[in-house]
């Protein structure tokens, strides 16, 4: 007596392989907006930074009634804050994010005992090795920080 063969149930090479193709390029996609957005984030990390110490400058100018100064070196991730007749301090952005340009200069002084600037107001573009960029502005006479991610 012959005995019928069970009926086995497999997927074909060929469906296997667009399985695999379909995957690969959804995770090529993923990855690529994952690693976008990390980016952005150091960047935007960078900016904030930069900001803050920028504030903390006028803060301390504010507090010690000595000036405070902080200058951005270009095309590099340093910069130094100096605050009074203390020792430079100097930082580093994170990220490898870089200030590529500046309109206004180099250096932003805090004068005591109002904290407030000469007046002409600086613009700082900081950018990510990845091309993403941000501008750090520091308004006028006042001082004012803001951060815009507008180019």
């Amino acid at each position: 007596m012959i005995r019928p063969r069970p009926h086995l149930q497999a997927f074909t090479l060929l469906e296997l392989l667009v399985v695999m193709a379909i995957l690969g390029i959804l995770a090529g996609v993923l990855g690529f907006n994952l690693l976008g957005s990390y980016r952005s984030a150091q960047l935007r990390e960078a900016a904030s930074q930069l900001a803050g110490d920028l504030r903390q400058a006028r803060s301390d100018t504010l507090k010690s009634g000595q000036d405070t100064q902080l200058d951005v070196t270009l095309n590099t991730p340093a910069y130094t804050v100096t605050r009074g007749t203390d020792t430079p301090q100097t930082r580093t952005l994170p990220g490898g994010v870089v200030a590529t340009d500046v309109r206004g200069g180099n250096r932003v002084k805090y004068e005591a005992p109002n904290g407030t600037t000469d007046g002409t107001g600086v613009v700082w573009t900081l950018r990510h090795p990845g091309g993403r960029e941000i501008k750090v502005k520091v308004v006028g006479i006042t001082g004012k920080v803001m951060i815009d991610a507008t180019n």
